[in-house]
């Protein structure tokens, strides 16, 4: 027997050893019941790793508009989005962006929800001030209901500020992701004037808030000065359309410096469209090239060839 070859078929021992190494137990549970689920920053926040991210976001911020957030007293530039301020597209931008993917507690409740053949789809910088505007309940699943039961993708949000009522935290409804089915009419309105009971995320600053994709969720308006800044990183099944594309975009000099999983996450084991069979066969040999890094790597194997 080949000892280097996969000791088993989905990792579901190993990813339980690594949530019980990281004193996740009791967060998993939260996620099962709620739907969500807030890691503290004693967990989720090494080596000050969201003071990192808030400075090098907020120097990109400056660089492509001209003007630096103001944490305490600025504003949303963009005062016609429920989400206020976006940077999109950063992820090359910084090493910093890499120990967030990297997180340990991000991976392990990530890979939880959607299983080790996960990628990053998309990961943005928000900030958002003091708005009248009502983000509404809504779903990130993104199709028809009913919607399946399993996770598809999950939500990440670094929160690099506060998030709490007054200061705009996201808005979920608990245990909602068991409904499978996205809300419609005025189930999407919550608060006062809504049907809907949502709950505020409380969350330090430093804080991880993942959710899964079915989980009916929305924001507050913020009631304070100044902004509520977060990363969002959107983790998917490698079987869906990514909305950024990292394919064949990640420098050997980055991929030498992470683990093989992290080529996997970064896309770079998806099989993209081909144009005829050598363009197919090459494709395929380049994917199987990274799954089969991960396996040795890990001893772990990738249900599905992309």
């Amino acid at each position: 027997m080949d000892i280097s070859a996969p000791t088993n078929e989905i990792g579901l021992d190993e990813l339980w050893t690594e949530i019980r190494s990281l004193g996740l137990e009791s967060y998993i549970k939260d996620l099962d019941r709620d739907g969500y689920t807030v890691i503290p920053p004693e967990i989720a926040n090494p080596n000050n790793l969201c003071q990192r991210l808030l400075d090098v976001c907020f120097s990109i911020a400056e660089t492509r508009s001209g003007i630096r957030p103001d944490v305490l007293n600025g504003n949303s530039l963009n005062t016609s989005s429920v989400i206020g301020d976006t940077l999109k597209a950063i992820f090359l931008e910084d090493p910093v962006f890499e120990e967030a993917l990297m997180n340990p507690a991000l991976l392990a409740i990530s890979t939880y929800l959607c299983g080790y053949d996960i990628v990053l789809s998309s990961m943005n910088f928000q900030t958002k001030g003091p708005s009248d505007l009502k983000f509404k309940l809504h779903t990130d699943t993104r199709l028809p209901s009913p919607l399946p039961a399993r996770a598809l993708l999950c939500k990440c949000i670094f929160a690099l500020t506060d998030f709490d009522r007054d200061h705009g935290s996201t808005a979920f409804v608990p245990g909602s992701q068991e409904w499978a089915r996205n809300p419609i009419g005025e189930e999407k309105v919550f608060g006062e004037e809504g049907s809907q009971h949502a709950i505020p995320a409380v969350a330090p600053a430093g804080s991880l808030i993942i959710f899964h994709g079915n989980t009916w969720h929305g924001a507050f308006n913020r009631r304070l000065p100044g902004l509520r800044a977060s990363l969002h990183l959107l983790m998917q099944r490698s079987m869906l359309r990514c909305t950024e594309d990292l394919y064949d975009r990640i420098s050997e000099e980055i991929l030498g410096r992470n683990s093989a999983r992290f080529a996997l996450l970064t896309q770079q084991a998806i099989i993209p469209p081909y144009t005829d069979h050598d363009d197919q066969v090459a494709k395929i040999t380049r994917a199987l090239k990274y799954t089969s890094a991960f396996e040795q790597e890990s001893g772990i194997a990738i249900a599905a060839k992309r």
